[in-house]
């Protein structure tokens, strides 16, 4: 071993060429020198001379099939380039040689993490920190394990701890802050990167969990400046160009997020999080094909991905591909931010046959996706089974006059505690009862009905000599994109004015202030019914709804109650982002809603054309 001193004196240094000369001429002398050759191999891959150093290793396995450190070094050679399958079978020898190092289980842990089998890879990591208690590596990585499936608290319980052992762990900081990200803790999120950015300032992926969490907290420009932090630090890092890409989306530079996309998929082709995104900005673009394609490209990558599977299943159903859209809609469940909310039951799902035991259908979604399914229900009446329906219970008293044969229960009551032996969320009964166009010809059309009495009372309220009545909805509070659906009521109505119109209000919340600076500034009247509580009571809604000759609104729940009334609807929908699925025509008809007529802005954040086309058909009706 003497002979050895010098060149692994020089590799301890750090002097690699040196070390490299010193063993090269070692094994000119003594080509069967173990020791030289392994710490050889060792030197080439501190160099990152990696095909080398792999085939030094491979000489001294060709020796010593049984060389520990040889497999231990060669599988994280291997796993550093990606080659985590491969890297594995070395792993696996690395801990069957030395049960006893618990480096080889963090290894083979990683190995095992990277190829997605994070059960396992708990499990190494589990086995390292019996040999090595409070090991900061395994329980960052474990945390990280946990992370991948979802286990977000244990995941954060993992980190705390790593960071409790070692309060200069950078990486456990990093991690901590995408844990708490998810937890929706974005401002603790942030504190957790800057920690991260204290102990060392160029990190790559502390700018980047720092950028992404600002974003959380929709301080765009801040969270792009940090992301383009991290681009200056290292260009070449393709989840850094992926990050810029998310902020410009979130900024609306759509152009811009597109160059970034593509500039970290020049980098890592691989990168399914840049092709699910910039599927996304394509379809915002118009861009349905494009945006099909770099969908299909994710899946390639990685079938199982929830928000390229749940994402594409969108743009299917949108196009009427029902068959495929459908059943990738399921993804929904495995949403990443902001998944349906499921029931509590143990109860199994229910398979769309008629059958002798009772079933329970419950809505998962908004109260506007509730009426947009139940347009299934009138299908399901006659099957023989006691059915059970949970919705929003400010629909129950609509929906028992419309659609009877069914027991309706307060969504917020269902349990196991009600009488069902199956169920199914409202979401996927569609899977069972429209896989094709063609599904829709049977569907009974409209399929809510009105309190007629209330109505009538409602009519005499809203009606003006010489004027048709219009109801109007103009605005959406969905968090996500209610902002691209909506319009303001002064956007709105002053362009449709018109002597021929008296507008009555439909739109939830408290419009008073919007209403009276209409008609101080502009001189225009919006009715409001006091009467009817247009967010608490639905049936009113729809009583008021029925009572309109004709409604104009926007993308929210006034439009799908509008459309299930089978009430002359003039829907306004955004161009790109803002549109859902459920709104497309087929052969120019709506097919959830056939009363609806859309318009459609001609540019993204432009209404004009699209309200001057509503005037100019309103002005063409022939009204009784």
């Amino acid at each position: 071993m003497s002979e050895l001193n010098p060149a692994l004196a020089a590799f301890n240094a750090g002097r690699l060429d040196e070390a490299r000369q010193l063993l090269t001429r070692l094994l000119q002398k003594s080509a069967g020198n173990l020791d030289a050759l392994y710490l050889l191999a060792v030197t080439e891959q501190a160099s990152r001379n990696h095909e080398k150093a792999l085939a030094l290793y491979d000489k001294v396995l060709a020796s010593k099939p049984k060389h520990e450190w040889a497999h231990y070094n060669k599988g994280l050679l291997l796993s550093g380039l990606g080659r985590d399958l491969e890297a594995l079978a070395h792993h696996d020898l690395a801990v069957s040689l030395a049960p006893s190092n618990f480096w080889a289980f963090v290894n083979r842990g990683n190995a095992r993490a990277a190829l997605r089998r994070f059960q396992e890879a708990i499990a190494d990591y589990d086995q390292a920190l019996k040999l090595q208690p409070g090991l900061p590596n395994a329980l960052t990585n474990k945390g990280n394990a946990l992370f991948e499936q979802g286990l977000y608290p244990e995941a954060l319980a993992c980190l705390d701890e790593a960071i409790r052992r070692q309060p200069q762990h950078a990486e456990a900081w990093i991690s901590r802050s995408q844990t708490l990200a998810k937890l929706g803790h974005a401002d603790m999120a942030v504190a957790s990167a800057e920690r991260a950015l204290q102990l060392q300032p160029q990190h790559v992926e502390a700018w980047i969990r720092k950028g992404a969490a600002l974003l959380e907290l929709e301080r765009y420009a801040e969270g792009l400046a940090d992301i383009e932090r991290a681009v200056a630090i290292r260009p070449e890092h393709a989840k850094a160009w992926s990050t810029r890409g998310d902020a410009l989306l979130k900024l609306g530079r759509l152009a811009d997020a597109i160059d970034s996309y593509d500039k970290s998929l020049a980098l890592d082709p691989k990168l399914v999080h840049s092709h699910t995104n910039k599927a996304t900005v394509l379809q915002y673009q118009g861009d349905e094909e494009g945006a099909k394609s770099c969908f299909e490209r994710a899946l390639e990558l990685d079938p199982d991905h929830a928000d390229a599977n749940r994402n594409l299943a969108y743009l299917l159903l949108g196009q009427h591909d029902y068959a495929r859209g459908w059943e990738k809609s399921e993804y929904r469940w495995r949403k990443t931010d902001d998944p349906p909310k499921r029931l509590t039951t143990s109860r199994p799902l229910w398979s769309g046959t008629e059958t002798a035991v009772p079933v329970l259908l419950w809505g998962e979604q908004g109260i506007g996706d509730q009426i947009l399914y139940a347009s299934l229900l009138p299908e399901l009446a006659a099957f023989p089974q006691r059915k059970l329906v949970a919705l929003d219970k400010r629909l129950l008293p609509l929906l028992e006059r419309s659609i009877p044969g069914f027991d309706y229960v307060d969504l917020a009551q269902a349990s196991d505690a009600l009488d069902f032996s199956a169920q199914l969320p409202l979401g996927s009964l569609p899977g069972h009862f429209r896989p094709s166009v063609d599904s829709f010809s049977g569907a009974h059309y409209p399929y809510l009905i009105a309190d007629p009495a209330r109505s009538a009372i409602l009519r005499e309220k809203v009606k003006q000599p010489g004027k048709q009545v219009c109801g109007i909805s103009w605005s959406s509070s969905r968090k996500d994109i209610g902002s691209q659906k909506s319009i303001s009521l002064e956007q709105l109505l002053v362009p449709l004015a018109s002597e021929s119109l008296h507008f009555v209000n439909l739109q939830y919340g408290n419009t008073s202030a919007e209403r009276e600076a209409l008609r101080l500034q502009h001189g225009i009247c919006l009715q409001n019914v006091d009467e009817v509580d247009n967010f608490n009571d639905i049936d009113g809604l729809a009583a008021l709804i029925e009572a309109c000759d004709v409604v104009v609104t926007t993308s929210n729940t006034t439009a799908h109650l509008a459309g299930a009334l089978g009430k002359e609807t003039l829907l306004l929908l955004p161009l790109g982002k803002g549109q859902l699925w459920y709104w497309s025509e087929h052969k120019g008809k709506n097919l959830w809603y056939p009363s609806i007529r859309i318009f459609t802005q001609d540019q993204p954040g432009r209404w004009q054309q699209a309200l001057a086309r509503i005037k100019a058909h309103l002005e063409s009706k022939s009204w009784n």
